[in-house]
């Protein structure tokens, strides 16, 4: 089906692709892509599946669906034997599984939430539990007969076998009234002292209030308040299985800095809209947890005292403050001691029975996770162990790879850890740590059965940019495969333990669901195809993956490089070198890329005649905590040569022509542009889309962690941000910048556009978006953009003298 909007060609493939069919790629063909063809709503490709999980009972798959020219999403079900996939309508919508699902300890109960309603699953048969449709806050099972909701601090228990609800606790972010003294003030003394009736009255009011108190420590369903103090608010909040335990942390309201504006030009109203969005690094204040745990029966809280917790009253930046200080002619500071610190998102962890807990805490500077461990069982129920701390002179990776929990039996702890360099699986058992994988690849996506024999994972192991599903038993002694699929991976164990579900994908086909049973050999059943006949007929170029040697000390440079198979022979090739964004991504993986419309130009670059390569510069994700790291307060330095190195493996293996190198990119990849024509003579011209041009004005959770702050590190931010190297200009430069960019402000273009002008360079063009993001949703954006990108290549790239 095509439709047409605003005069761009809409290719949608509702009326060629159903879930479940498979369109043939026989007869291919080849001819010349335009731009209006590849920049076309993404639909045309082919739809593929989006947050598939399994039903309780692991017959049926789950998924969703983007409906062909909406962004409207369609749920759909399908067996685990394959067939057709079906599309629920709305009735079947509201009381189908969630993918977010609770299972009671003996396994025999499942609950979840849909639509703000609470639904059960036993003996195979669902029951609505509520039909208010403002149902939130579900914690999970207290044993096998009661679930737990949680609205602020009250923790409220429904009991499935007849309904009823009691509070369980009542955790307040407020002083206990009861332990407040009125101050000694001289008037109110005196008129008790003068008027018996004042005196009566006032004794009257405490024993009303100790009568409440008494009803209320009597009644179920009013609990006494536990109070933590005032002037917090809550962080983290976990309650114990069995309903005895609550681990809980507060901090003070969160002060971000002052927040930056963007304007809306082009308005429903035809005014100027003006939008608060995020403060920039190093702005805000750092928010120190504290940590209690909550005796519900005894209606106590335990503060965790971590003042003896390894190196949390050492502080790894006070070298470089107190150089700062230095250099402004300030005072030597004091160290930042005991150190802020915070739980990890959902980083707590209880055992099976609710006797034990485990949670993660990272520091606000970035160097260290510690893991710890209670035993809540014994009297002491405030004194933790380590058991394990990471820490790392750069920073430790706090969004990936901090996955723990607990064995079956609970006596054991699982972790993943980067310390040998990699993440992998370490099984922690009676004061003994196993390693239970080993080598230069990474562990993540951990899924341990419930009887405590297997741990199954995804790995790049075979190579960095191919991943697949493995298993490890618990000793260490076998460590089996289990797809060979050869591409980009993503798994679910079934609930049943029987069965995998596999999200596989290909650099040329999106991707798509298989299901194999969780043993070695078996064979995986596909479940859907989603790429259309369209795109499945266009003879496209498989990119290769090479390894790019480095001449820089660093490991081989794995790339993506687009070339045809005359690339050898004939007049040497212009290039064009693509920066992928986000700093800590993959992009030379066998996979089907994020970067989709790149991989389409890509191809269209090779048909007129250019080599181009993709290129996992130092940064990039996949290949370790060395190559993560490698860029720690030198953004820009490392990645730079990197693709030097690239144009020197091309001229010798792509007959490349070292005088026409291009080079573009967005987010990250625009701030490499800038980088690349700023400070090296190798680049003929360059395309920076959406750019940081200064990584002070960029956020604090991303840019702390590799420059640190900028009052604390100036130079790092100084050696790192282009506008200090904007006078190295002297090619071309196009700048693609969408107005209402919250992620990467606009601003920053326009304060690299007004540099230039006091530089009075004229090699620069600005391109201005004033409805897009940061990532473009209009199709029409995109091909404008890419027309611009294409331009400047064909004119100061290919057509370079």
């Amino acid at each position: 089906m095509r439709m047409k909007k605003n005069g761009v060609v809409l290719l949608l493939a509702a009326s060629v692709v159903s879930l479940g069919f498979i369109p043939s790629a026989n007869a291919q063909v080849t001819k010349p892509l335009t731009m209006e063809q590849i920049m076309a709503h993404p639909d045309w490709m082919g739809i593929a599946p989006e947050r598939p999980y399994f039903s309780q009972d692991g017959k049926h798959v789950y998924f969703q669906r983007k409906a062909s020219g909406s962004e409207i999403r369609d749920l759909y079900r399908i067996s685990v034997n394959g067939g057709t996939a079906q599309k629920l309508d709305a009735a079947d919508v509201v009381v189908a599984e969630s993918e977010q699902k609770f299972i009671s300890p003996d396994r025999q109960s499942t609950a979840w939430l849909r639509n703000g309603n609470l639904f059960i699953l036993k003996d195979g048969k669902r029951q609505q539990l509520t039909r208010t449709g403002e149902t939130s806050g579900l914690l999970g099972f207290v044993g096998n007969d009661q679930l737990a909701f949680r609205n602020d601090g009250k923790i409220i228990l429904m009991n499935l076998r007849n309904g009823e609800q009691a509070m369980l606790v009542n955790i307040k972010n407020d002083d206990d009234p009861s332990s407040k003294k009125e101050p000694y003030d001289y008037l109110s003394a005196q008129q008790t002292r003068l008027f018996d009736i004042i005196k009566k009255r006032d004794s009257d009011k405490k024993a009303a209030e100790a009568r409440q108190r008494e009803l209320a420590i009597q009644s179920a369903s009013a609990p006494t308040p536990v109070y933590l103090g005032k002037g917090r608010e809550f962080r983290s909040f976990s309650l114990s299985p069995d309903g005895q335990y609550v681990l809980v942390s507060t901090a003070a309201p969160r002060k971000d800095g002052r927040t930056d504006k963007m304007p809306h030009y082009v308005s429903s109203d035809g005014y100027v809209k003006i939008e608060d969005v995020r403060s920039k690094v190093g702005t805000g204040a750092e928010s120190d947890e504290q940590i209690y745990v909550i005796d519900v029966q005894a209606k106590k809280a335990h503060k965790l005292s971590l003042d003896q917790l390894a190196g949390i009253n050492e502080d790894p930046l006070l070298a470089l403050k107190t150089e700062a200080a230095k250099r402004l002619s300030k005072p030597a500071p004091k160290a930042g001691v005991p150190r802020a610190v915070y739980i990890n998102f959902r980083g707590i962890r209880w055992s099976p029975i609710g006797q034990q807990v485990a949670f993660s805490l990272f520091s606000a500077d970035n160097k260290d996770r510690w893991i710890l461990r209670m035993n809540l069982s014994g009297e002491n129920k405030s004194q933790w162990q380590l058991a394990h701390r990471l820490t790392d002179q750069a920073w430790v990776n706090d969004g990936s790879f901090n996955e723990f929990g607990w064995s079956s039996d609970g006596k054991a702890l699982w972790y993943l850890s980067e310390e040998s360099g990699y993440s992998h699986l370490y099984l922690q058992r009676d004061g003994k740590t196993l390693a239970l994988t080993n080598g230069r690849f990474e562990v993540n996506n951990v899924q341990p059965t419930h009887d405590g024999k297997w741990f199954y994972y995804r790995a790049n192991r075979k190579h960095p940019g191919i991943h697949e599903v493995y298993r490890v038993s618990s000793d260490g002694k076998r460590d089996e495969a289990l797809t060979d699929m050869n591409g980009g991976m993503e798994f679910e164990l079934a609930p049943t333990e029987d069965k995998l579900l596999l999200t596989h994908s290909t650099t040329l086909r999106q991707p798509d669901l298989f299901v194999q049973a969780a043993n070695p050999g078996a064979k995986a059943i596909r479940l859907t195809d989603s790429t259309s006949k369209e795109f499945a007929q266009i003879n496209w170029i498989k990119p290769e993956i090479v390894a790019v040697p480095s001449k820089h000390g660093a490991a081989p440079i794995y790339s993506r490089v687009y070339r045809d198979n005359k690339t050898q022979t004939g007049e040497r090739k212009p290039v064009v070198m693509f920066v992928h964004g986000a700093g800590y991504l993959q992009a030379a993986h066998h996979g089907w890329s994020n970067y989709f419309r790149e991989m389409l130009f890509h191809n269209l670059l090779v048909q007129q005649g250019y080599v181009v390569i993709d290129m996992d510069f130092r940064a990039s994700a996949g290949y370790g905590r060395d190559w993560r790291t490698a860029i720690y307060q030198r953004m820009g330095t490392p990645e730079l040569e990197d693709y030097e190195d690239g144009i020197d493996w091309l001229v010798d293996n792509a007959n490349a022509d070292r005088n026409r190198v291009g080079i573009y990119g967005g987010s990250y990849g625009g701030f490499m542009a800038f980088m690349a024509l700023f400070k090296s003579e190798k680049f003929a011209a360059g395309a920076a889309l959406r750019p940081v041009a200064d990584w002070a004005h960029y956020n604090h959770g991303y840019t702390s962690n590799i420059l640190n702050t900028p009052d604390v590190d100036p130079d790092a931010y100084a050696r790192s941000s282009p506008i200090e190297f904007a006078a190295g200009l002297k090619r071309p430069l196009l700048i693609c910048s969408g107005i209402l960019d919250d992620n990467v402000f606009f601003q920053d273009s326009v304060r690299m556009v007004q540099k230039l002008i006091e530089l009075r360079n004229p090699n620069f063009e600005l391109a201005v978006y004033p409805i897009e993001p940061h990532g473009f949703r209009e199709p029409e954006s995109w091909l404008d953009e890419y027309r611009r990108i294409f331009k400047l290549m064909e004119r100061e790239v290919k057509g370079r003298q």
